[in-house]
């Protein structure tokens, strides 16, 4: 399982730096954003026991299913925390 979950995460790393390679060639200002959406990804992914489960998941739950939600919280950062320090910056540069 944790080879998995490993394996999980390193694609999903990929996939945020193959968005990131992808805004910078677009605008310095959404590549900007998508840096932060990164940072904010590893924090939530950090925080995200304490946030988004209780206590009674880690008894009904799986480790896949734990993991996914945790991973899901993080992912949900990364959007909108993206999205949101792209247009900021960009109103910035403008």
């Amino acid at each position: 399982m944790k080879v998995i979950s490993f394996l999980v995460m390193v694609l999903v790393v990929a996939f945020m730096v193959l968005i990131d390679i992808i805004l910078f060639g677009e605008s310095v200002a959404y590549g900007l954003g998508g840096i932060i959406g990164m940072v904010a990804f590893y924090i939530a992914y950090s925080i995200s026991v304490e946030m988004s489960l209780a206590p009674r998941d880690f008894w009904v739950n799986s480790s896949w299913e734990i993991f996914k939600k945790k991973l899901g919280y993080a992912f949900g950062a990364y959007l909108v925390t993206t999205l949101v320090a792209s247009g900021v910056i960009s109103s910035m540069l403008a």
